[in-house]
């Protein structure tokens, strides 16, 4: 149940392209963009998980394509369809990313591209696609997913932590570059979230008290993707027009 809005709350007549929505935060954020009345369009990876999140979607979904990111020479005509099928773009909010769980001395350059590419060069071409006139209208509202380890790093996740502090970094400077257009640049910098990403890469560790330990440094304890999802619609809506070029803060209290 969704409380009363005040319109300027509401994504009624905007369309909101969702990067990583096949899970997770991507799927939390799509789905919430969709209650507040945008019509959401979705890309993935996985299209099997990606289907299943077109589907909770119902009609709100507007377009859905499996596309890999990492490859950004195929970023153009991604645009191209995507907007063929949904018209000038409003938002675009950029979940799509994968960890890098490596020791420094067995961390070779091309493990380092591979996380790089998914979770920063993308959302430099994205934001690059999504800047051009024909692709986007103006007054619109970009946000990256970064992550509380840039500020607050561990050990063995160099390639994850550096690429969501180029994310971060990026950030203010792709404002200044969009403010002609009054496009909005924001990120998002979540604490313990449980996704699905992590519970496999526990797994995959044979961490099997991470949860545990890790929501003891978290002041709110564990957060849940629906809560991401819900500061992601606001930086969409019109009731965060002031806010610009920001790292927001969404850790439970971690730092």
């Amino acid at each position: 149940m969704i409380p009363s809005l005040t319109e300027d709350m509401k994504l009624t007549g905007k369309t909101v392209l969702v990067t990583g929505a096949s899970s997770g935060i991507g799927r939390a954020a799509a789905l919430r963009c969709a209650q507040l009345g945008a019509s959401v369009a979705i890309t993935g990876r996985d299209s099997t998980r990606l289907a299943e999140t077109e589907r909770q979607l119902a009609a709100a979904c507007c377009a859905s394509i499996t596309q890999d990111l990492a490859c950004p020479e195929g970023l153009d005509s991604f645009f191209q369809t995507i907007v063929s099928r949904t018209g000038k773009l409003d938002g675009l909010i950029h979940c799509a990313g994968i960890p890098g769980v490596i020791p420094l001395r067995a961390l070779t350059r091309s493990r380092l591209e591979e996380v790089m590419a998914v979770d920063f060069y993308s959302f430099v071409e994205l934001v690059r696609q999504f800047g051009k006139k024909r692709y986007s209208r103006d007054g619109g509202s970009i946000i990256g997913i970064s992550a509380v380890l840039a500020r607050r790093p561990r050990p063995y996740e160099l390639a994850y932590i550096s690429a969501k502090a180029a994310l971060e970094a990026a950030v203010a400077v792709m404002a200044m570059e969009l403010k002609d257009r009054k496009i909005r640049v924001n990120c998002v910098s979540p604490g313990a979230v449980k996704t699905e990403m992590l519970e496999r890469l526990s797994e995959e560790l044979g961490n099997h008290d991470f949860f545990e330990r890790t929501a003891q440094t978290s002041l709110s304890g564990w957060q849940s993707p629906e809560e991401i999802a819900r500061i992601c619609a606001f930086l969409i809506c019109d009731a965060s027009s002031s806010i610009n070029a920001k790292n927001i803060q969404a850790d439970g209290g971690w730092i």
